[in-house]
């Protein structure tokens, strides 16, 4: 064992039994504590947060104990009980009570590998049940393309998809068989979009070479985001049309200027022309002067009738025409 008082060598910041000062034991290494379900997500962000520390030798076996008489022995041991404390905090109190009086990190890690992390056939079954019975439906192209992707990295996780791992392949099997299973995820993808989508499907089908899922969703979601722009602008339309539509709008009444105009009636000069008094805008039928005028062109004058301004104005009256054809 080390000399008591004996000085703590000094390590590199990058190296496992580096303790940094705002290292804390009171951590918690996932905001939501594992209380026996999803056991692969929660494994992920603990695996994430003690890789960030460098502290991921620790549960895998790699940063073994030194001997006691090495000056490393106390630094090692306060390292692995930081672990310990960060995955104890990490758990939920019924499955850390079964826990808590394991010596180092990587006999607790191994204890809940045992338990929680065997192959789970049933999980299995479920997530593949849930990956086939999935379709877009009502959800969008950014939800429905988040869930899938949930679906696909669980399904990774709990199936143990075997590769190489020998390091002296020379086919490239482990790159071929990525390529392989990203084709048929966007394969499977594309098969499940609404049939709105029919044409930029096809599209991204014929395209050469075959793109990646993320290249084809980037196509998709502009795709969506262009015919919600083409939404609003029709919405936009229909809203200025009906605006137009219900708008007050005023009427002359009574005898109209145009009535005493033909040039502005409706463009047209009047074709009518009456044989008796020689003018335009109507026949001998209704001429005023043979049949007589009507009771709105008399106006009364000391007990009698004067027709005179009402004259005039009947003289430069033409009779509206209707519209040709």
């Amino acid at each position: 064992m080390a000399a008591q008082g004996s000085r703590i060598p000094q390590v590199e910041p990058t190296d496992p039994l580096y303790v940094h000062p705002s290292d804390n034991p009171a951590q918690p290494l996932v905001s939501n504590a594992f209380n026996g379900e999803n056991y692969d997500g929660w494994k992920r962000f603990v695996s994430i947060a003690l890789s960030a520390r460098h502290k991921l030798s620790f549960i895998d076996g790699t940063s073994e104990c030194p001997t006691a008489t090495s000056p490393l022995y106390s630094l090692w041991q306060r390292n692995n009980a930081m672990v310990i404390s960060w995955l104890l905090n990490s758990l939920h109190e019924k499955i850390r009570n079964s826990v808590l009086y394991f010596d180092t990190a990587k006999a607790l890690w191994d204890d809940l590998e045992g338990r929680f992390g065997q192959f789970n056939k049933a999980r299995l079954f479920q997530v593949q049940k849930d990956i086939v019975c999935l379709s877009q439906g009502d959800l969008d192209i950014v939800n429905y393309y988040t869930k899938v992707k949930q679906l696909w990295d669980e399904y990774r996780a709990v199936s143990n998809v075997p590769h190489c791992t020998c390091a002296k392949c020379e086919c490239g099997v482990n790159g071929k068989l990525y390529t392989y299973t990203e084709e048929q995820r966007l394969i499977q993808f594309l098969i499940r979009l609404n049939s709105s989508y029919t044409v930029i499907r096809e599209n991204i089908l014929m395209m050469s070479p075959f793109p990646s899922m993320s290249q084809a969703y980037s196509l998709l979601a502009q795709e969506e985001r262009q015919r919600q722009l083409k939404t609003e602008q029709h919405f936009l339309g229909e809203n200025t049309s009906f605006s137009a539509g219900t708008s007050n709008t005023t009427f002359p009444t009574g005898p109209s200027k145009q009535l005493f105009n033909p040039k502005k009636s409706d463009g047209r000069k009047s074709t009518l022309f009456c044989e008796h008094c020689k003018r335009n805008g109507h026949t001998i039928e209704r001429c005023y002067r043979i049949h007589g005028f009507p009771s709105k062109f008399q106006t009364r004058e000391r007990g009698g009738f004067s027709q005179s301004s009402n004259i005039r104005a009947y003289n430069s009256w033409t009779e509206p025409t209707a519209p040709e054809g």
